[in-house]
């Protein structure tokens, strides 16, 4: 696994701009465990998390996002390529560091996690939404690594770039979906460690033999 810089320690700003996601997200979804995610409104989770509209509107483009997490709006372009250039012979590792670029740090609300994933155990409703935002996400990961790919076919490992990408999308989800299990045993607002990542990677490599 490539060396990667020491983190600078987050700043102040970037410390309340997260506290704020995180009060956001944990109205939504315990007010969708508590009514149902169809008697939520924007306004309920605004007065839980007590901030105004504009601000809720500032994080999350919509009710569902809030509830069940947004969908990754992926950079383009030279930004998204300098992020997938940093181990280009790991596009899976690639797209996990896009994701937490595009998501704009790699902390992990533990127990907006727990929550969530009570949510989706007991209303299907909130199924349906997160399978919308990880649809909605994963078109934008794969379009992004497939021009990647396009552009770097030095580094491509199959003879379609279309379905290597969506192949290491799909890895970079399933990565994230094992290690979650793992966060949510522990408290509070973890760093995603990229070690826990690539372990859950060398463990599909061992699945598959």
């Amino acid at each position: 696994m490539e060396e990667t810089e020491t983190p600078k320690r987050e700043g102040l700003r970037a410390r309340k701009r997260r506290a704020t996601e995180n009060a956001i997200e944990t109205s939504a979804v315990t007010l969708a465990l508590e009514h149902g995610v169809e008697h939520v409104t924007v306004e309920a989770i605004c007065e839980m998390a007590d901030i105004s509209r504009s601000t809720f509107f500032n994080y999350f483009a919509g009710r569902d996002y809030a509830i069940v997490g947004r969908a990754i709006s992926i950079p383009e372009g030279d930004e998204a390529f300098v992020v997938l250039d940093s181990c280009p012979d790991n596009l899976t590792l690639g797209i996990l560091r896009l994701i937490f670029a595009a998501i704009g740090h790699s902390n992990v609300n533990t127990e907006v996690a727990r929550l969530r994933a009570q949510l989706l155990a007991e209303q299907p409703e909130a199924g349906r939404m997160a399978l919308v935002t990880l649809l909605e996400s994963a078109h934008h990961i794969t379009a992004t690594a497939t021009a990647w790919l396009i552009a770097h076919p030095e580094h491509a490992k199959l003879d379609s770039p279309f379905r290597e990408a969506t192949m290491a999308a799909s890895l970079a989800h399933g990565v994230i979906s094992a290690q979650l299990g793992e966060w949510m045993q522990r408290d509070g607002d973890i760093a995603a460690d990229e070690a826990d990542l690539e372990r859950i990677m060398q463990e599909y490599r061992v699945l598959i033999g």
